[in-house]
């Protein structure tokens, strides 16, 4: 019997520990460092649109600047909205800024890859 107390002790623990791990993924951009965020948006970029280093470095300071204001934001705003609303002007001078490191083929294929996440973006903001 204690054994039994035990083990379902245990399995509710993992079971616990697993949905706020769960949790966490789900909200992992506000769990991320400002550097981890520009880090992994220019990785990304760089499997989708085959970045020089130049590319990568440069990218990577106005991902960077980006990031911060973005959790300065959420930081300072209870209204998820009102954050996203503020977001929108500074992620379109952030997409200028890095298409004028691309070449033309690369600049139409981050305007694609933008257009996804976009669309991404509403469908979460509806669902919350």
């Amino acid at each position: 019997m204690k054994n039994l107390k035990s083990s379902l002790m245990g399995a509710f623990m993992l079971l616990a520990v697993t949905a706020m791990a769960q949790e966490r993924q789900r909200n992992g951009g506000q769990q991320r460092s400002p550097e981890d965020q520009a880090k992994n948006m220019v990785e990304r970029l760089d499997k989708q649109l085959k970045l020089s280093q130049n590319q990568k470095d440069s990218i990577y300071v106005y991902s960077l600047e980006l990031s911060k204001k973005q959790q300065d934001i959420f930081k300072n705003t209870d209204d998820r909205k009102a954050a996203f609303e503020k977001l929108q002007p500074l992620r379109f001078s952030t997409d200028v800024k890095i298409k004028s490191f691309l070449n033309a083929e690369q600049s139409k294929s981050y305007d694609a890859l933008q257009k996804e996440m976009l669309e991404r973006r509403q469908q979460r903001q509806k669902s919350n």
